[in-house]
This record gives structure tokens, sequence and C-alpha cells, in this order.
């Protein structure tokens, strides 16, 4: 949010503009980092097979794969993403010397029983830590983004009074793909939100799979007027496919070095601008 600020003479300043946040790293501990290549992986082996299923019965499939999805997505974010307010940081102590971190270490060894307590506490604090914005971001994705994926689909040529159990369904799909990762490292920062709408976020992860879920699910979309009497053409089977297909590859391509932590630019930017969204 943007504030002036007056000198000791009363004129008044520029604004100062609320520093962007930074993309969003993978954690660094080896399961977080597996698991991140694995997943998209996963969720295309739901949606392949279950397609057949899928283009036989829409709104079934739809409700029996949404909490595969969902158990696929918060397995994720718990693992590999850290929840929004918490910086993973790798700090030495103050002597310069790493602090101990194994239950090995001397102080475990001098602490005995009470060490170990007290490392198991720590270890459910952890977990509780993690788990708490996991739920909550998912009940924010059921209870907004939802809503709003279903009233898009709608404007961009969803049936209104027709297939409403499918556009429903299908904006869940959707707003798991997409919103739960950025409502879990972002919660709702004004500032990220209006990134997200004008689709001005630093390339990361969380980011290139949301915004390849919905350009995915765009050009899903190309298919289904045209005259080829095929049943895989029904709403809203290919416009999931691409949602599915535009997450993985979306994701992928934020993550790679020539990527990762840049702007989609509509136009010219002042090195000064870029500097204050970024410091």
């Amino acid at each position: 949010m943007a504030s002036e600020i007056s000198t000791p003479g009363g004129t008044p300043q520029a604004p100062v503009e609320k520093p962007s946040a930074p993309p969003v790293n993978i954690l660094s501990s080896p399961i977080a980092r597996v698991y991140s290549i694995v997943h998209p992986a996963l969720l295309l082996a739901l949606g392949a097979t279950r397609f057949e299923a899928l283009v036989t019965n829409p709104t079934k499939e739809l409700l029996s794969t949404l909490p595969w999805l969902t158990l696929i997505q918060l397995t994720y974010v718990i693992i590999c993403l850290p929840p929004a307010g918490s910086i993973e940081t790798n700090t030495p102590a103050a002597d310069g010397k790493s602090s101990p971190r194994s239950p090995g270490g001397s102080g475990a060894s001098r602490n005995g029983k009470h060490g170990k307590r007290k490392q198991h506490v720590n270890s459910w604090t952890c977990i509780w830590s993690r788990l708490l914005p996991a739920f909550l971001s998912l009940a924010l994705t059921f209870a907004i983004a939802t809503p709003v994926l279903a009233i898009l689909l709608v404007l961009f040529g969803a049936p209104l009074t027709t297939h409403n159990c499918e556009t429903i369904l299908g904006a869940a799909h959707m707003a798991v793909l997409s919103a739960m990762a950025l409502i879990y490292t972002h919660g709702l920062d004004r500032s990220v939100w209006n990134e997200v709408w004008g689709i001005a976020r630093p390339a990361d992860a969380v980011w290139g799979s949301a915004l390849g879920t919905g350009l995915g699910a765009w050009f899903g979309a190309i298919p289904i007027p045209l005259d080829w009497d095929r049943p895989w053409q029904a709403f809203p089977i290919t416009i999931l496919t691409g949602a599915y297909l535009g997450y993985a590859l979306g994701g992928f391509v934020a993550r790679t070095p020539l990527v990762f932590g840049k702007r989609v630019r509509f136009t010219e930017e002042d090195e000064g601008d870029a500097e204050k969204k970024t410091n």
C-alpha cells in the first residue's frame, strides 16, 4: 500500500510503495525437492487414468476425483512450500559456528530425556505450523476461489442455465490447482493478490502453476465449439485437461533459472520502478 511522506518543510514526497513479495522457493529438504518433481507427474497420472471415465460421466467423475486432487495438493503445500509469514533460513550462530541440530550433539547428550522430549514437541509444533495454514487455505479455496472461478467460467462462455454441476465442480478443480498454493504461501496479502490479478507476480513454482492453469483452461476451450462431434469435446472436459497440463508445464517452466524471478511485462518499465518492486 502506498503512503506519502512529508519533509520537515511540509512538502510531500512521492508515495512509498510496499515492496513486492519475493518469489517462493521450494523448501530445501530432500523430501521437498523430490516430491516437487513427483507432484506434477501424480496430477497428470490422475487426469490420464480417469480421462475415459470423465468423458463417460463428467459430473460423477469430477466429484469422485476432487478428494484425490485435494489430498495431492495438500501434501504438496505441506511438504514443499513455506506457509505465509514464514521465511526459510539457515543462519549460523552468533560466533560464526553452526548451531548443533542433530540429537547426537553434545547438548542433546547432556539433556538426556528432557532434550528428546523437547525435540519431539518442537517437531509437532513444526507440523502443526504447516497443517493449520494448509487447511485454512483449503477452506478459503472452496469458499472464495471456487465461486469466483465459476463466475469467470460463465463469463468466458460456460452454459448459464445448464451444466451447473459441471461448472461448479470444474471451478473447484481449477481452484484447488491454482489458488490453494497461492493462499498457503501468501495468505491474504493485498499487494500480492493485486499482482496476481494484474499478471505481475515474479515467476516461481506457485505462480507459474496458477498462471499455467488459467492459460491451459483457456486454450483447452478451443475444441469445444468445433464440429468434430467427439464425445470428449463436451464441456468441461477439454478445459480441465488443459488446466492440468498447464499446471504441470507452468510450474516446470517457472522454476527454470531463465524464468525464475522474472515478471510478465506488457509495457516498458523504468529501472527505478523495477528495483522498488523487488527491494
